[in-house]
């Protein structure tokens, strides 16, 4: 039985189809954003003819496909979904204009905010209210609601948002509202904002209620188009869709809250990272994905990648828990050009699959980061993607001399060189901003490297940051395909009950959390998982009383809650609370906000197992050399070749190298030294040689 993952990426579409036995088959297609099912289509023909199959007979073995898309987040991005409204609470339809007060760029007096998805006009207020402990102070006019529907109707709207105050602790006028909402508009989508995000703060609630309503027409003519081309094909299951929490789940599910589709793929890449860091004895790493348009960044700690409720896109609030992963505008695609003031920056435009970096030859003339790659000698122009796409190393020199070399009076070999050192230094920001600028010390630490373009500068990366270990695991190409095979399904659970820790109801608790759980279990099991194979994992949204914002906690799983229990986690605030900020303050009640479950269905994997050390270790033969850029010599040098399929467990490969594969090329600096583990993945010992 096989588990497929599909990642579309702003250059490629990556493919992953993993075998019980843990052995993984990786192609890359490039991505064609007109029609993303064609680059899917395409690649599982290629990833079914490598295998010497029919696709038919590769999709008959699958157990499961997990896919990312990025449908939902180039709809924000873009802004180019349909025209939707919202119904809000009367005298509460600016909202989304006033925000929370906060500038991304506090100090810039001229910065403009974001304009908000919805015109004014088609933002309606309705009478209604319903108060803080969930009582009606006044009732639904449902006459208005019509209203509000027709207007709506005249004016094109295809989605409509419902957002009303205090919905989150009684959702029955929103649901009544959207009730009538489709009645009067059958065509329309609705989304209620209690059923969303069910928190308090009214921006990113009903920002999170906009956003699942712009996105909604889109993801589901898209995911009806994905189950029919794929059962056609030869699926004989519905596919799952990767989610920003980091677990994925089936389609009707996704959308219910369609805002669980935004940031899709990269957050497969931690669940990726942290499987192989775990085989291998590692808790605290950091997972890094350069792919053709991005580079991101996420740090996994204790074996969990980090989470955050402040994720946005296009500077609108999400609303929902998510990994937290930092994206620069770093990739393989990236642009090199040079400002009026004679600087030279890179991204964070990217040239994308279409026309794509010069030296693909489809009609690019900008400069890239891959451009700089092929002038600098480290990819091969005719081995790249395993030989299905021939670069151009001339039209590569062409562009960097044009772009870059000439305005800074440099030859392309300085040119290029100096992009790459640019582009590192974005690079090693992002990774300083989830480690350093969070207290953290990336020295302890280890890199877990993905990306088709993230071996080449994970050396260079590890060196700036005082990182020793890096791992390239053989999926390193496609990290976040090979992600969503070996992530759990996931269905995220929450309900307020806002409390001090001096004032806890224990039986409301008991209460809740028995319907939390109840919901969840239900779920999975409609999922078709059996009990055994569901855990449910608690946690609590804490602050100190006067706090602005809140930290996430888990909690221990009780029946019933006890003082004992409500010492441990008053106990697990105040560690967090001095781990991230410094200082704890146990003289003071804790403040409880939102209290959450995560139901999970685990996949069980019979590659599980860890990885056995590698008792000695052979230097490996390389087949011939290659004259490419040493950053250490500042010059052009001949060094050995190697090929990622060539090598065998225990394989030593010194540094000054190139090793290169079908989907990622890995650049040795000297005195790195790269090992071949039993699981046919590299552990890089960063500046060790001679050891």
């Amino acid at each position: 039985m096989l588990r497929i993952g599909i990642d579309i990426g702003g250059t490629f579409t990556d493919l992953t189809a993993l075998e019980e036995s843990g052995r993984a088959h990786l192609w890359k297609e490039p991505t064609t954003p007109a029609d993303p099912m064609a680059a899917i289509l395409t690649g599982l023909e290629g990833l079914a003819g490598s295998l010497d199959r029919p696709v038919a007979e590769l999709l008959g073995e699958a157990r499961l496909l997990v896919h990312g898309t990025t449908i939902a987040t180039n709809t924000v991005i873009q802004r180019n979904g349909p025209r939707i409204g919202l119904l809000a609470t009367k005298g509460f339809r600016d909202v989304l204009y006033f925000r929370d007060a906060w500038k991304p760029e506090r100090f810039n007096m001229r910065f403009a905010p974001p304009e908000p998805f919805v015109e004014r006009f088609l933002r309606r207020g309705v009478s209604e209210r319903i108060g803080p402990a969930g009582q009606v102070v006044a009732p639904l006019d449902e006459d208005e609601v019509r209203r509000h529907a027709a207007y709506l109707g005249e004016h094109g709207v295809e989605a409509v948002a419902v957002a009303f105050l205090w919905s989150i602790v009684n959702p029955d006028h929103e649901h009544r509202a959207a009730a009538i909402l489709r009645e009067e508009l059958p065509d329309a989508y609705v989304v209620c904002s209690a059923d969303v995000v069910p928190e308090i703060r009214e921006w990113e609630r009903t920002s999170a209620a906009v956003l699942s309503a712009y996105v909604l027409p889109g993801i589901d003519a898209y995911f009806g188009r994905l189950k029919s081309d794929i059962a056609a094909a030869g699926l004989g299951e519905d596919p799952l869709i990767m989610q920003l929490n980091g677990g994925c789940a089936p389609i009707d599910e996704v959308l219910k809250r369609p805002v669980y589709a935004l940031h899709s793929g990269p957050a497969a890449a931690p669940a990726a990272a942290a499987h192989h860091a775990g085989r291998r004895g590692l808790r605290d790493v950091i997972t890094i994905d350069m792919g053709g348009t991005s580079f991101d960044v996420c740090l996994v700690r204790e074996g969990r990648a980090a989470r955050s409720r402040s994720i946005r896109v296009d500077q609108q609030p999400v609303g929902v828990e998510a990994v937290a992963v930092h994206s620069v505008g770093a990739g393989g695609g990236s642009i090199a050009y040079v400002d009026e003031g004679g600087a030279l920056n890179v991204g964070p435009r990217s040239a994308g699959s279409v026309p794509g970096p010069a030296a693909y030859g489809a009609g690019g003339t900008e400069p890239t980061v891959t451009d700089a790659n092929v002038v600098l000698g480290y990819l091969d122009p005719e081995a790249f993607l395993g030989g299905r796409r021939e670069l151009r190393a001339d039209l590569a020199e062409q562009a960097i001399a044009a772009g870059v070399g000439e305005p800074l009076g440099l030859d392309p070999v300085a040119a290029a060189a100096g992009v790459i050192r640019v582009v590192n230094a974005s690079m090693t920001a992002a990774v300083r901003a989830v480690s350093v600028e969070r207290g953290l010390d990336p020295r302890n630490f280890a890199l877990v490297v993905g990306g088709g373009a993230g071996g080449l500068h994970a050396s260079a990366l590890a060196r700036d940051l005082g990182i020793e270990r890096v791992v390239i695991p053989r999926e390193a190409g496609t990290l976040c395909a090979f992600g969503m095979t070996v992530t759990d399904v996931r269905h995220d659970y929450l309900q307020p009950l806002h409390c001090t820790s001096d004032s806890l109801d224990s039986a409301a608790l008991d209460a809740l959390y028995a319907g939390l759980e109840e919901r969840g279990r239900a779920r999975l099991g409609d999922d078709g998982f059996a009990a055994e194979e569901i855990r449910v994992e608690r946690s609590v949204d804490a602050r100190y009383p006067g706090q602005v914002y809140e930290l996430t906690v888990a909690i221990p799983a009780a029946e019933s809650y006890g003082p004992e229990h409500l010492a441990q986690i008053e106990d697990a605030f105040h560690a967090e609370h001095e781990r991230q900020f410094g200082y704890r303050r146990e003289e003071l009640p804790v403040e409880f906000l939102h209290w959450r479950a995560a139901a999970v269905g685990r996949m069980d994997l019979l590659h599980e197992g860890a990885v056995a050390a590698v008792a000695t270790t052979v230097a490996a033969a390389p087949l011939g050399e290659r004259r490419v850029y040493v950053p250490a010599l500042g010059e052009v040098a001949a060094v050995p070749l190697f090929k990622v399929e060539a090598l065998a467990t225990g394989s030593r490969v010194d540094g000054p190298a190139v090793v290169a594969g079908d989907t990622t090329t890995i650049l040795l600096e000297p005195g790195d030294v790269l090992r071949c583990d039993e699981d046919d993945s590299f552990l890089i010992e960063v500046g060790k040689g001679g050891d």
